[in-house]
């Protein structure tokens, strides 16, 4: 396993944990937080665009594409795979999903 494979295995695992409704969440934040201090010290950074505006130009891609040809007034909706830095440098392209301004998803 390689750095960006192990940076989105923390990213995905990170959400699963936030949003269940499980038990022994202190022990799985633990473990999240070294993981987390590993791949700060390897010059990683995740970075997610939930709730922010669609703007061609960001460093993603969009899952569901169907219907944003006009992307003017698009909200990243969820962010699928992050956008990973190393060293502040782009090793790997976000996936998002996108929702009109005035959709609920």
């Amino acid at each position: 396993m390689d750095i960006i494979e192990l940076a989105l295995a923390y990213w995905r695992l990170k959400r699963w944990v936030d949003k269940a409704e499980v038990d022994k969440k202190l022990s799985a934040y633990n473990s999240l937080k070294k993981i987390e201090n590993y791949l700060v010290t390897q010059g990683v950074q995740l970075i997610g665009y939930d709730g922010q505006s669609y703007d061609i130009g960001l460093p993603v891609s969009v899952a569901d594409d169907d219907g944003f040809y006009d992307c003017d007034g698009a909200i990243i909706a969820q962010t699928i795979e992050p956008v990973i830095l190393i060293d502040k440098k782009i090793v790997h392209y976000g996936i998002v999903t996108l929702k009109k301004e005035n959709e609920n998803r």
